[in-house]
C-alpha cells in the first residue's frame, strides 16, 4: 500500500534524524535499529506525558492503528 511505504519511509526520516541529533552509534539488530527505536518511543512518549497527554493511552491508541493497519495486509 503506497501510503504504508510513505509512513514507514517517513518514520524511517524521523529516526534517522532522531539517531543523527543523538550522536549515538547505529546498533543493529537484525537490520533494524531497535535500541534506537525504543529510545525514540520513550522519547516521544515523555513529550506526551510533558504535554498533558497520558502515555499509556498513547501506546494503546498506536497499537490499535498498527493492529487496524497490518490486518489490511493479511
Amino acid at each position: 500500500m503506497i501510503v504504508e511505504i510513505s509512513r514507514t519511509t517517513l518514520a524511517q526520516t524521523a529516526l534517522d534524524a532522531y539517531i543523527s541529533a543523538e550522536g549515538a552509534e547505529q546498533r543493529l539488530e537484525d537490520s533494524v535499529h531497535s535500541c534506537e527505536i525504543v529510545d525514540l518511543i520513550t522519547d516521544l512518549l515523555l513529550l506526551a506525558h510533558q504535554r498533558g497527554c497520558d502515555p499509556v493511552s498513547v501506546v494503546r491508541r498506536a497499537e490499535r492503528h498498527v493492529l487496524a493497519e497490518t490486518a489490511q495486509q493479511a
